[in-house]
């Protein structure tokens, strides 16, 4: 099996797509996508790059951000043999952190008017 890791930058209105490397080993990684999280963001701790290591092991992926404006993304692609899988196929989803913010309110808006109408009387749900 095969790693292929991936990071995407977004500074401003500027995004850049890296291909990092691939390794056959899942360790080795998770720890060249920790090296680049590293020159991200030089005041790390020792521990908190530990930890994002360990979190890359598990889940193949993590997101940093310093502010609004710049955030890194690092993504580990399991590839078998010549094909991957269906759910690895997409590296990083391009929707705007806007348009993703719009979806989850309205998603848990609707979950909130669906737990109300249960009780066969509507309610009003004020979010908090």
């Amino acid at each position: 099996m095969l790693y292929i890791i991936n990071s995407l930058v977004t500074e401003g209105d500027a995004t850049s797509f890296s291909l990092i490397g691939v390794t056959g080993d899942k360790k080795k990684a998770a720890e060249l996508a920790a090296e680049v999280y590293k020159d991200y963001n030089k005041v790390a701790s020792f521990q908190n790059i530990e930890m994002i290591t360990e979190w890359l092991a598990t889940r193949m992926n993590y997101s940093f951000r310093k502010d609004k404006s710049h955030r890194l993304q690092l993504s580990i692609t399991e590839l078998e043999q010549e094909s991957t899988a269906p759910e690895n196929k997409v590296i990083f989803s391009a929707a705007a952190e806007q348009d993703e913010l719009m979806r989850k309110v309205s998603e848990a808006l609707f979950e909130g008017k669906h737990q109300a109408e249960r009780g066969g009387e509507t309610h009003s749900c004020p979010i908090e």
